[in-house]
């Protein structure tokens, strides 16, 4: 139980790391070959950063896209695991690419694309699979190659997934079979234990012909919505179901630019108690996506006071933060939220 506990504990938002790398295969090592993964590396760090796919008509991102490369500061190959790998032709590699993170941000911009910070909410996945007629649902230890798709897939997404224990508990809380019927309460049920902020849940099987058909359901704020897909590969699958599950986050949590609105506000921040609270806390507002600008204007006691210049609304501030709730509004402070103006001081505890 206490293990459980903990697991259920670190289930909740997460701080994504490598943002802007990217893995693709390519046939060989040729300048063509190389141009043309850094040309798909690039799509794919766009939308793991934006939370929507490029729009190819952008001119921003056509002419982006015919000097790909050049965003890149580091790239290196390395061979196929097991020398083979979904839908990839023989004798083909991995590019791995890191992106110039300012590079992107600027290209973002100046596309006027949607920007999502690396901190976002996780995603409980219930994950059935039929497979050539034997059922199995995925779970953090298993070996079907359907794990390893949800690995894939939520690298070339920017997505922190959370998969069940597969226990006696899960079992008797969530049945394969309702699981597989996609019943809606048994399956919120079961995810209360795991803490994540959406649920996302799947039947996938494989057709007559060999493609893969796939249904899914995705819980969050009180929706629930439905996904229908047909792809070639497994792989393909797993990723359109997250594809579309971080898309409806993204609108929620990514800041669009025709939000922007340069907002002020003034706040002050209770609990720093050392030095390192006061480093920590002005990295962490720093490296917020909402953030346009960090300045301290006082420091009294364990009470600091700061004026941030914000990529957005007072409501997507308190959005982002409640994803890692270091930062909390003070009680009185949530009572009169309704009555908030821009020019008032608005006080936040430290918990890091």
């Amino acid at each position: 139980m206490v293990l459980v506990s903990l697991f259920c504990a670190t289930s909740a938002a997460k701080s994504i790391e490598g943002l802007y790398d990217a893995k693709i295969t390519v046939l060989d090592q040729t300048v063509a070959s190389r141009q043309q993964g850094a040309r798909d590396g690039l799509l794919e760090v766009l939308q793991r950063v934006s939370g929507f796919a490029a729009p190819l008509d952008n001119i921003v991102i056509i002419k982006a896209l015919g000097i790909a490369d050049q965003y890149l500061y580091q790239y290196s190959y390395a061979t196929l695991e097991d020398g083979l790998q979904e839908g990839a032709p023989v004798g083909s590699r991995w590019l791995n690419m890191k992106f110039e993170n300012n590079g992107i941000q600027r290209l973002i911009k100046a596309a006027k694309l949607p920007r999502w910070g690396k901190n976002r909410p996780s995603i409980m996945v219930w994950l059935a699979v039929d497979d050539e007629g034997e059922r199995e649902v995925i779970g953090d230890a298993s070996v079907h190659l359907a794990r390893k798709a949800l690995n894939e897939g939520a690298m070339k997404r920017g997505l922190p997934l959370v998969l069940p224990l597969n226990d006696l508990e899960d079992s008797i809380k969530l049945p394969l079979e309702q699981l597989w019927g996609l019943y809606s309460d048994p399956i919120k049920a079961a995810s209360k234990r795991y803490g994540a902020e959406s649920v996302l849940a799947a039947r996938l099987f494989r057709g007559a012909q060999g493609s893969w058909k796939g249904q899914w359901q995705f819980f969050f704020g009180g929706q629930e919505l439905s996904f229908v897909f047909e792809t070639d590969t497994l792989n393909a699958q797993v990723l359109a179901g997250l594809t579309a599950s971080a898309q409806v986050l993204a609108d929620k949590y990514a800041l669009k630019p025709s939000r922007v609105m340069g907002n002020h506000l003034n706040i002050e921040v209770n609990l720093v108690d050392s030095l390192h609270d006061y480093a920590s806390l002005t990295k962490y507002l720093d490296k917020l996506a909402i953030t346009k600008r960090v300045v301290i204007k006082q420091l009294k006691g364990k009470l600091i006071s700061i004026d941030l210049a914000l990529n957005g609304s007072f409501e997507q501030f308190k959005q982002t933060l409640r994803l890692d709730k270091k930062l909390v509004l003070d009680v009185l402070t949530q009572e009169q939220e309704s009555s908030f103006e821009e020019d008032g001081r608005i006080r936040f505890r430290w918990k890091p």
